[in-house]
Parts: structure tokens; sequence; C-alpha cells
């Protein structure tokens, strides 16, 4: 048996090549460790992805091609699966991540996201929802079902924190590590996840509705020590990105921080390190840990200065407690990330210059300004109700957010920065009572523009594309895709 798990490009992005993709590089290791046959197409920023995967199909024979892909990459990952079954009619395909795993979470909350499934189901063989891990051995038969829910509790595919914690470490000699370019400090820098869920009801964020999301499972401290040390020991990189998504709700965060500065000094190493944390739970003895083992910049979604706006969005943090989080940050060394959004239920031109007055108050070292999209799996999406023929409305004290029907095959939805302008695909899908779709992306370009001038924060360069070049029938570089010996 061979599997080929295919990483798509991410479009939104202007470098794909920051960060590895851990979860399919998980999936590649239990299927290694199975000793079953797996080669990993890592198409992150390969400009004629197409072609790639025409390659691949030509080249070699995989009896399964197994997909992962975010919300955002779906239009890609679209075109791939319509590339393979023209390609290799015969190969099983198989689709992962998130973006199934929650319209699946979606469809058992609101009839909403029905079409979507059977989108995703008419374009693969078998849909796996939650963890992929030992889910994935019931995708590889001959007759697989359409849908393998692994994104519920009872679940014996469903993980503990136990079986979380007794997983190989993610195959990352599949991808081409060097490939990556991603830096902290000035420091070639690699990702890795130490929990997995967060507990907080966001109306925004997705995954609300999904245990895979929502539960908080958390690897021992010797685990995550033990991945770090295999990280430096076999790749070389000492900066670290914790991709957890916020790390100071594991109750053991102190104790990790001060296993993870023993270790730094049994290496003789200084880590460079960077995770999120979340607000209102921050606090000096946390601060204070993440300096001593390495970490000098948290990322904080505090997402907006205004009061209304985040009560609406039901955050758990007010004003304060996200000014008091970035003064502690300050207090002991670390750089702040602040994570802002616009486009929220109740949205108007004075909320959105709520969050900007807050910004230039607390001049963080760097920012993000994410326009809300309204994703399956989400409150905004799966609590909503039909108002109008394709249209939408979710409604959160009084205050009401529009949202239209979106095609996530098709769709193109940049959601962040300016390079979905510069590419024509400046488009938002939702509106709030006091701005309209057009208003909101016009504020969103004007707020974000005034605020990298006030701050001296530019925009990211989009770095070079990949481009794949192949001769007569020979296999992709291995920057490209790298295969288990046979």
């Amino acid at each position: 048996m061979r599997v080929g798990l295919i990483i798509p490009p991410s479009l939104i992005l202007s470098d794909e090549r920051f960060f590895t993709h851990i979860g399919v590089l998980r999936v590649a290791a239990v299927l290694r460790e199975k000793e079953i046959k797996v080669d990993v197409l890592d198409l992150s920023g390969v400009a004629n992805y197409i072609e790639a995967v025409q390659n691949y199909f030509a080249v070699f024979s995989p009896d399964f091609a197994g997909v992962t892909a975010t919300s955002p990459q779906l239009p890609a990952t679209a075109l791939i699966a319509q590339t393979i079954r023209r390609e290799a009619p015969r190969v099983k395909l198989i689709l992962g991540g998130p973006h199934v795993t929650l319209v699946s979470a979606a469809r058992k909350n609101s009839h909403r996201a029905d079409a979507d499934f059977s989108q995703l189901a008419q374009m693969f063989d078998c849909l796996i929802a939650g963890d992929g891990e030992k889910a994935i051995f019931e995708a590889l038969t001959d007759d697989p079902p359409q849908l393998i829910d692994a994104d519920d509790r009872r679940s014996p595919l469903f993980l503990s924190s136990e079986e979380l914690t007794a997983l190989p470490f993610p195959a990352r000699d599949l991808v081409k590590m060097e490939s990556y370019h991603y830096r902290i400090n000035g420091v070639p820098a690699t990702s890795m996840i130490a929990q997995l869920g967060c507990p907080f009801q966001c109306g925004f964020c997705g995954g609300r509705e999904s245990p895979f999301l929502r539960k908080v499972r958390v690897r021992t401290t010797e685990s995550v020590i033990a991945e770090m040390r295999h990280i430096y020991t076999t790749y070389g990189y000492r900066g670290i990105m914790f991709y957890d998504d916020e790390l100071n709700v594991n109750q053991q965060m102190v104790a990790l921080m001060r296993a993870i500065a023993k270790l730094g000094s049994e290496l003789g190493i200084e880590w460079a390190l960077r995770g999120f944390i979340k607000a209102e739970l921050f606090t000096d003895e946390q601060a204070k840990a993440m300096y001593a083992a390495g970490f000098r910049e948290i990322l904080t979604g505090f997402e907006s200065g205004s009061p209304r706006i985040l009560r609406n969005i039901k955050k758990g943090a007010t004003q304060e407690d996200n000014t008091r989080c970035v003064e502690t940050a300050r207090r002991h060394g670390l750089r702040v990330k602040a994570l802002m959004s616009i486009g929220h239920p109740g949205e108007s031109e004075d909320t959105i210059r709520e969050t900007k007055e807050w910004i230039l108050a607390m001049k963080p070292e760097s920012f993000d300004l994410t326009r809300i999209t309204v994703y399956p799996g989400t409150p905004y999406f799966d609590h909503s109700v039909p108002h109008s023929e394709g249209v939408w409305v979710y409604t959160v004290f009084g205050d009401r957010l529009y949202s239209k029907r979106v095609d996530f095959s098709r769709d193109f939805i940049y959601y962040k920065g300016d390079r979905g302008a510069r590419m024509g695909l400046d488009n938002f899908f939702a509106y709030t009572d006091a701005l309209s779709a057009d208003d909101l992306a016009r504020l969103c370009r004007e707020t974000e523009r005034e605020l990298r001038e006030s701050l001296g924060q530019d925009y990211q360069t989009d770095a070079p594309a990949l481009q794949f070049e192949h001769s007569m029938g020979q296999g992709l570089p291995d920057c490209i895709l790298r295969t288990t010996p046979t």
C-alpha cells in the first residue's frame, strides 16, 4: 500500500513557507510507524502546483491520496481533487483537516452547512472530521465510509491527552525543513504543538462546536521536552513557534517553561521562542517564566479596542484585561503581537475608531488586522438564521452580522493584509447594520494603512513563488516531494 499525503498551497499567505504543517506530518508518522509507504507532496508556495500534482501521479502510483485543507485552501484543494480524478481515477481520495471538520460540526447544528458537506462528499471518496491519526486507518480500505467522524468525544478515534502524548513525533523529514524560512529574533525557527484545543466561546472562531478544536488536550511536559530536544539535535533549530491555541490554558504552563529553560541550559543554547496566550489569564509569574525559557514575543487575540465589540464576540476579556496583558508582557521584556479583527456584529465606524485608538495607545511591536469571514464551525455561521435570499443573520445582544452564501470551493476569501487587494481579491461576504460589505473593505484598508504608517510597521513583502520544472517525467524536487524508503 502506498499513500500520498498532499499539502495544498495557501494562497492567502504572503509567504507560504513559514511553518511546516504539523497535523499532516503526524498522520505521516503514524502511517510510517505501521510500515505503510508514505509520500508527502508539499505544495506550499508552488505556483504551478497542478503541474506538480500531474507529475507526481504520472511517476508514482499511490493507492490513496490524502489531502489536508483549511477553508481558505479549499479552492486550490478542489482543483487538486479534480486533477487527481482525471489523471488517476482509480486512486481513493481522502479529505481531512480543519475545513471538513468545521463543515461536519456545523452540519450537526445547522442545515446551512448541508450544501457545503455535499460538495465535499462529491469531491472525495472519504471525509475525516477531527483527529486523523487513528481515523486514517479506517479510510485506507477498499470501501471507506463517506464520513469518519473522529470529532466526537465518545468516539474511540478521538485522541485523549494520553494518546496525544504517545504519538510519534511529526515526520518532519518528509518535508524539506530548510526550504522553510521562518525566523524568531533572526534565528531560523520551526513550529510545534504542545497541546490541542481552546475552551473559549469567541463567536468568530472556528470549532466552538467541534470537540476536536474545543476540548483541551495537553501533552506531558516530558513529551514536549523530548520533542524540543529532537528538533534541536536532529534539525538544529533552537527557534520554535508554539502553535497551540493558548499556551496558558495549560495549568502546568509555568512548570513547562521551567523545564524548557532547564533543557536549554543542558544543551548549552538559548531558545528563541514565540507563542499564543490568553490575555485575561496572563500573569506576571507566567511572563517571567516565559522570558526565562526563551520566549521573546507573545501573540494575543485582543481582536478589538471596543468594549461593545468585545462583549458581542464573547471574548471573555475586557479592554482593561487586554491593556493589563500588554503591560505585563512589557514588564518582563516580552514583545507583543496584537491580533485584531473588524467586521463583527455591531461593528461601526465608531467601534473601528476605538480599535485604532487602542492600538495606537498600546503601540504593539507588531499587529495583524483580520477581516472577519463567516466560516462553517463558527457561531457566526452555525447560529445564524435565514434573513433573505442567500443571506443569513447572526444576532447577539441586539447587534447583527449578515453573511452571504459562499462557495468555499471557488470563492477566494482573503482576510488580512494588503495582498488580496493587490490581487484583485478584496471581497467581503459579511456586513453589519451600520456598515456595508464595501464600507468594511474600505475601512479595513484605511485603518491598516494608517496604523502601519503611524507605528512604522510595513506590510510583509510577498515571498517569491516556487516554480516546479520537470523534464521527461522525472520526479519532483525534494523541496516539493519526499518519500519514505521503498
